[in-house]
């Protein structure tokens, strides 16, 4: 089928000349039904973007149904256009056969419908199709319930037809024992001529020797070809032969009745059949699509009206057909002995130019290059998935012009350089923008420099019309006119210099070289003839080709070592993120361990709170007596002890296991006098003064303080190092660099709860910290209660030089229950 928007072939049979004809042939006979082998033998390439987007999305889903292992279920079928024709008339009626026919089309219908509907998300563009179809199970069970596997009527198609059958079984056998009773009694008497009783125009007889025939009663009705044997049938059958007779011709007449009434249901959902056969069609050429689509291992590419012509690791459909046919012969009889596979072709045209010149050795793949553009841009336009890469992107061209082959004809007075010029003249008179153009061995056929000429003067007018343009050649003056005409490009096919191999791989912008004289060295010509010509051909001609010869062999090394360092380059980048990966999980393990232990504390703090509430519980009850309270107090201390010990344990565990899941740095190492050390997990840094049997004499601001020297982490070494010293006590100055972050240290203590000596104790402490960690003001949070407490903080923070000045907290951030203290 065609119209206004199918792709012009000049000359008509391009599509055969670049090979689609084996694609279509390989499609049909992926079909299994005749309606869809019919629509692909009738499908036409279309220029229209909306009809081929629509095309290639349903090929799409077929596909992917393929891949997964959910092809729609086709199974196949007979035409029954006939069928459909002959129950036309009223009262007509059409045998079990062509009714058997129709019972399996809408099986088949069926059975696609209920397939698509439910993975009508997955399919919507197949589910569109299916819906079309016409469920008819009610006539689909009714043939099937009266019409047999054998395409006879079931005797139980109806309950006359049931009746009937009964009643003639039971008069042959009635017949049958009257016949061979009949015989017995012939044979006795010596005038039967065998032991079995047949059939003769319908009716039982007995053989009997013809002499005896007078002596048998009954009617003649055949005689054997020798005349020795008469058919008789008895007296005593005749009648219920008649009967027989009868009742045969009342059960063809009720066969005839279903025949009819069955006709009729079809003749009455015609066109829903018909309907259903356009569906089943369709899908049944779409399933082929996408069966030859996995075999071609093909993707759906981007097409668009204009633009660049991009393949990305195209490969030649039919080659690749071939390929996969012989990897799958037993290995001893594979080409070679090995899997063969096909070269893929990365190639553009039509952003910066609009015509290639693909120059290379004979047999190195040019004409094969050529042709795989245009016969993808044909599938593509048929709406046939391509055997290339994601990123691929062929435009509809309304015209395709082909010059490829030898076309001389003895008929029309043709040589092949005169069907060559045909075919350039159609193309300068048609070709424009939208139009593809193939020229296979441009400007050979006559005078290579007159032939070159023509080439270079046919090849400027297309590209002027930016028809996109695919040449191959030999002629060396059209590769330097592909290097000095704008919107002209190179391209040659790799030749293994040092195999004399053809690789088949092709390379942008690069001229190649024909190696004529290597292959001629190769296949063992006389090496005087190749020097010989060497030089007729002249030295700077020779030296050309050399030079092109050396360019591209840089050029492939330069390709090698490039994909090298893209593959070191792609394994450091994979290496990278592996250890980022672990790193990630070994701060994450670290946040968890954190985690738990700060649910630790939460549990110490809650057990130590619980103490406290015992023990006031106890003073209460006790009326708060003397020696009661003293009990109570050492018991709370005791808590406290506990608490305390407990939760310096834990806090040295999730330091030491984050010490060991993190990175080390330089202060890595043993703890020396003069090294900057953190005092446990979260404490305040400062410098070692003295280490003296496991414990450390340790400076914080104005303190020191003697403690267990496994509770410190060491954070930097000595002043020397470069690290930030620590201060003299008595010496603080403002402004003075401090050893610890200020993110570090805390800004808010809790003493509600506590007795006066310990709080004024935690009170230094925590000043302590904050004026090493450098933090600019803190807050103590004491309580109300009778203000004692608040009045000796205060008394032991007027005594601090460095404290700025102290004072009450505002309403909104606690009031007289909390002060606030500002550091010098």
């Amino acid at each position: 089928m065609t119209d206004d928007t199918t792709v012009r072939l000049v000359p008509p049979d391009a599509d055969r000349r670049l090979g689609f004809d084996t694609v279509r042939e390989r499609l049909i006979g992926l079909a299994r039904t005749p309606y869809g082998r019919d629509r692909l033998e009738t499908l036409a390439p279309s220029a229209d973007l909306e009809t081929v987007r629509g095309r290639l999305e349903r090929s799409g889903e077929m596909a992917d149904l393929v891949r997964s292992g959910e092809p729609p279920p086709v199974r196949e079928i007979d035409r029954v256009e006939v069928v459909l024709r002959r129950v036309q008339p009223k009262d007509a009626a059409v045998d079990g056969d062509a009714l058997l026919a129709i019972a399996r089309v809408l099986e088949t219908g069926r059975g696609l419908h209920d397939h698509l509907h439910r993975r009508r998300e997955r399919a919507p563009a197949l589910w569109a199709i299916a819906a079309r179809i016409a469920v008819l199970k009610a006539l689909e069970d009714r043939i099937g319930r009266a019409i047999g596997d054998d395409g006879r009527v079931r005797d139980d198609a109806s309950p006359e037809l049931l009746r009937i059958s009964r009643e003639l079984a039971s008069r042959q056998g009635r017949l049958r024992s009257t016949v061979l009773a009949a015989l017995r009694d012939a044979a006795s008497k010596g005038y039967a001529t065998e032991d079995q009783p047949t059939i003769r125009g319908g009716r039982a007889v007995i053989p009997v020797r013809a002499e005896a025939k007078r002596k048998v009663e009954g009617f003649v009705h055949d005689v054997s070809s020798s005349g020795q044997t008469v058919y008789i049938e008895p007296a005593s059958v005749l009648d219920l032969n008649n009967e027989i007779r009868e009742i045969e011709l009342e059960r063809g007449r009720e066969i005839q009745r279903i025949l009819q009434g069955l006709s009729g249901h079809v003749r009455h959902h015609r066109r829903d059949i018909e309907r259903t056969l356009e569906a089943v069609g369709h899908l049944d050429a779409l399933g082929a699509v996408g069966r030859l689509a996995a075999d071609l291992d093909a993707i759906v590419p981007e097409v668009g009206e204009g633009g660049a012509l991009r393949l990305v690791q195209a490969r030649h459909p039919v080659l690749q057909l071939r390929v996969a046919e012989a990897n799958r012969l037993p290995v001893a009889e594979r080409p070679g002995g090995v899997p063969q596979a096909v070269v893929p072709l990365d190639l553009e045209l039509g952003a910066d130019a609009h015509t290639l010149v693909i120059t290379g050795p004979n047999a190195g793949g040019k004409s094969v290059a050529m042709k795989t553009v245009g016969l993808l841009s044909l599938m593509a336009s048929h709406g046939l998935p391509v055997p290339a890469a994601p990123g691929t992107r062929l435009p509809l061209v309304t015209a395709l012009f082909v010059d490829l082959g030898d076309q001389q004809s003895i008929q029309d007075d043709l040589s092949t350089f005169t069907s060559h010029l045909t075919n350039v003249r159609k193309m300068l008179e048609d070709a424009d923008d939208r139009s593809l153009c193939l020229i296979d061995e441009a400007g050979t056929g006559t005078d290579p420099a007159e032939g070159g000429a023509l080439a270079e003067a046919v090849l400027s007018r297309l590209t002027k019309r930016k028809a996109l343009t695919v040449v191959t050649t030999h002629i060396g003056a059209l590769k330097a006119f592909a290097h000095d005409t704008d919107g002209v490009a190179n391209g040659s096919m790799e030749f293994d210099r040092a195999g004399l191999q053809p690789t088949y791989r092709f390379r942008a912008g690069i001229p190649g070289s024909s190696y004529a004289f290597e292959i001629a060295d190769r296949v063992g010509l006389a090496g005087p003839v190749v020097r010989d010509a060497r030089q007729l051909v002249g030295e700077g001609k020779s030296r050309l080709e050399d030079l092109i010869a050396e360019f591209e062999t840089r050029t492939t090394d330069a390709e090698r070592r490039q994909a090298e360092a893209e593959r070191k380059l792609a394994d450091a980048e994979r290496i990278q993120k592996d250890y980022e990966q672990r790193l990630d999980r070994l701060r994450a393990d670290a946040d968890h361990r954190r985690a738990q232990a700060l649910a630790e504390a939460d549990r110490i703090l809650a057990e130590a709170n619980a103490a406290v509430e015992n023990t006031v519980r106890e003073i209460k009850e006790a009326a708060a007596e003397r020696e009661t309270t003293k009990e109570a107090r050492e018991k709370l201390d005791q808590a406290r002890a506990r608490v305390k010990k407990r939760k310096q344990k834990v806090e040295r565990k999730v330091a030491g296991r984050a010490q060991r899941q993190s990175p080390q740095t330089d202060d890595a190492g043993p703890i020396s006098v003069g090294d900057h050390v953190r005092l446990d997990a979260d404490g305040p840094v400062g410098e070692v003064l003295a280490l003296d049997d496991g414990e450390a004499l340790l400076a914080l601001g104005a303190l020191q303080s003697r403690v267990d020297a496994d509770r410190l982490t060491k954070v930097g070494g000595p002043q020397s190092r470069g690290r930030v010293p620590t201060r003299t006590p008595g010496k603080a100055r403002r402004g003075e660099a401090r050893t610890a972050a200020v993110s570090t240290a805390r800004v808010r203590i809790d003493l509600r709860g506590q007795r006066v000596d310990e709080a004024l104790s935690e009170v230094q402490r925590f000043v302590d910290e904050a004026v090493v960690g450098g933090v600019p003001s803190v807050e103590i949070l004491h309580g109300k209660g009778t203000g004692a407490l608040r009045a000796a903080i205060h008394q032991q923070l007027a005594g601090r030089p460095d404290v700025a000045a102290y004072a009450v907290a505002p309403p909104d951030r606690g009031g007289d229950g909390v002060t606030v203290v500002d550091l010098g």
